[in-house]
């Protein structure tokens, strides 16, 4: 089976074919997102540290039957951009159900390929997936992937009085009494606002996170993109938290980030009313799901978990599939990582 492989925006929008091939896989199949769409390629391509790949996979009657979309990504600059490489796939592949070939070789199919161009530009590709992949364990597990657990939750974004009566009591009562306390939630009017909220993850994710933030690009296009969402938590004219994450097609609407500054003014519980801003906003705008894009691996304490369950999304594990390319750069990288953020 044929397999074409786009890198470039531009070189994606000089084949109509694909892409409207695409867009009929996605329209038919029930496990279609943001993460493998074209609306992902266009978004994340100007965004610094991300490489788009996309590999469109065709029949014998040269419809397409399999598509699957990743970035490639590292941080910073120099060594520790070298020892950052991985490519990262949100919730592929999409196979066809009228596959002129079975699922699990269509599936391998891709696999081989992927792994083929990432050689040499990554260090290890990581699936997250989005779906339930049981079906598909087999093809990966044959292709070199191992899978681990990983927790999310997904909140039905139905009738409002029903979302609220699943979330726990104290979450609604955080609610109220940030609003009660002069709290808003607004979308930012300004660049200077999406920067303060970029400012307050940065803090974070230094201090406690321990990982690296990715640039102040994809919160830019996250802001000026139809395909994302950025709110802000204000109390008078300062930010106090916010979240951001994409849109997809009035379906989902995903947290890639959030946080707070909890415990700053009285009452304001920010990181909660920056999650209640992106449910709210899904109510309202006919959205059917909410996605929370994690909740770490099962077997780990992880806190954030506690904190994302109970918004009262159902608690799903789809996990995360796992190839390492170059095993030495790997363990490199890793040890290497880990001085860099123990350091800073």
């Amino acid at each position: 089976m044929p397999i074409k492989i786009f890198t470039h925006l531009a070189q994606l929008k000089n084949d109509p074919s694909a892409i409207s091939g695409l867009q009929e896989l996605l329209d038919q199949s029930s496990t279609d997102h943001f993460f493998q769409s074209p609306e992902f390629f266009e978004f994340i391509e100007p965004v610094k540290g991300y490489q788009p790949i996309l590999l469109i996979l065709k029949g014998e009657s040269g419809a397409v039957e399999g598509s699957l979309m990743g970035a490639f990504q590292r941080d910073g600059g120099s060594i520790k951009s070298w020892l950052s490489r991985r490519l990262i796939v949100w919730g592929g592949p999409i196979v066809s159900e009228h596959a002129s070939v079975d699922k699990k070789k269509a599936v391998q199919t891709l696999l081989h390929a992927l792994k083929k161009e990432a050689g040499g530009k990554a260090i290890y590709i990581e699936f997250r997936n989005y779906f339930d992949t049981t079906g598909l364990q087999e093809a990966f597990q044959s292709s070199g992937f191992t899978y681990r657990p990983h927790l999310n939750y997904l909140v039905a974004l139905d009738e409002e009085d029903d979302v609220q009566k699943r979330m726990s009591s104290n979450r609604r009562r955080q609610i109220r009494s940030s609003l009660s306390a002069g709290a808003v939630i607004e979308e930012p009017k300004t660049e200077e606002e999406v920067r303060a909220l970029y400012d307050l993850l940065e803090d974070l994710y230094k201090t406690k996170v321990k990982k690296p933030l990715p640039s102040f690009e994809l919160f830019r296009s996250f802001w000026t993109s139809p395909n994302g969402k950025v709110f802000v938590v204000k109390h008078g004219d300062k930010v106090m938290g916010g979240s951001a994450g994409p849109v997809y097609r009035d379906k989902i609407i995903y947290q890639w980030y959030v946080c707070g500054d909890n415990g700053a003014v009285k009452g304001v519980h920010s990181s909660v009313l920056a999650t209640w801003a992106q449910i709210d906003y899904g109510l309202k705008h006919g959205y059917q799901l909410f996605d929370f894009m994690g909740a770490g691996r099962p077997e780990e304490a992880y806190g954030v978990r506690e904190f994302k369950a109970r918004f009262g999304g159902e608690e799903v594990s789809y996990g995360r599939y796992e190839k390492i390319l170059n095993p030495a750069l790997y363990r490199i990288g890793k040890l290497g990582l880990s001085i860099y953020h123990k350091l800073k």
